[in-house]
């Protein structure tokens, strides 16, 4: 919220006075969108069954981008790009979160809402997330010391409007069956009910100020336990629960059987 007000508003021929308001409202829904991340981040923090890795830019392959044109999604498995390749495009993960039990790695892009997203730009966005997923594992035990044995990629709709499982699609109400955890749905959901009243509040404020002049500015109060932006922590890997065997690496959507 306090990032939300210190907001400069930039004057506007067309808005003229309202475009103080208009400012904060851009720069409000921008904050909520840094802020769902955040509470998604802290979910899993707290949650002993999951890992979260350093979000680091990933190498795009050329070829995972040229296989994944013309193969079904659903027919990934046991499909292995090298790693150490030329490659001028790459991919950073909002969030890459680790079972520790089943050793898969799970790619987050979370957005505000999808609904301002155009298909093709969402479709762009899934194959460079599944591109990546490709070479995850290989790539993630050579950086970050993490064995994995498969990677899944999910985005994840903020405005919890839109559901498409069969293309990596998930509204964020789902996201405790995603984690395959309790509770992170209820905790984004309270923090994000605080912001909106806060940020109602301010919106409130500065509309009686254009119809009766100003008055005083809503205070952003202190916060007694302060959300930072967690850079996530790398573990050993004995943090991680051994594999037993030796499974067929794969790579694709988040598939939950609750969802199906």
């Amino acid at each position: 919220m306090s990032a939300a007000l210190a907001a400069e508003a930039r004057e506007d021929v067309t808005l003229g006075d309202y475009a103080s308001l208009f400012g904060f409202l851009r720069s409000a829904v921008m904050q909520e969108g840094r802020l769902v991340e955040m509470a998604v981040q802290q979910a899993v923090q707290h949650n002993s069954g999951l890992l979260l890795l350093p979000a680091k830019p990933m190498p795009i392959v050329p070829a995972a981008q040229e296989m994944l044109k013309r193969t079904p999604a659903d027919q990934l498995k046991g499909v292995r790009f090298p790693v150490r390749v030329h490659s001028t495009e790459t991919y950073r993960p909002d969030l890459f979160v680790v079972n520790r039990t089943s050793h898969i790695g799970l790619i987050l892009d979370i957005k505000r809402s999808l609904a301002s997203y155009r298909p093709q730009e969402i479709d762009r966005l899934r194959f460079r997330m599944l591109a990546v997923a490709a070479i995850a594992p290989e790539w993630i035990a050579e950086h970050q010391r993490t064995l994995l044995v498969g990677a899944e990629i999910a985005i994840i709709d903020g405005a919890d409007e839109i559901s498409d499982h069969e293309r990596g699609v998930f509204r964020l109400s789902e996201i405790d069956h995603l984690l395959e955890a309790q509770g992170a749905a209820e905790s984004i959901k309270q923090v994000r009910e605080e912001f909106s009243s806060r940020v109602q509040e301010e919106l409130a404020r500065r509309c009686r100020n254009l119809a009766t002049g100003p008055s005083e500015r809503y205070p952003a109060p202190a916060s007694t336990n302060p959300v930072e932006p967690p850079e996530g922590v790398e573990e050993s890997p004995s943090s991680v629960v051994p594999l037993q065997t030796s499974p067929i690496r794969r790579f694709g959507y988040a598939r939950r059987p609750s969802f199906h």
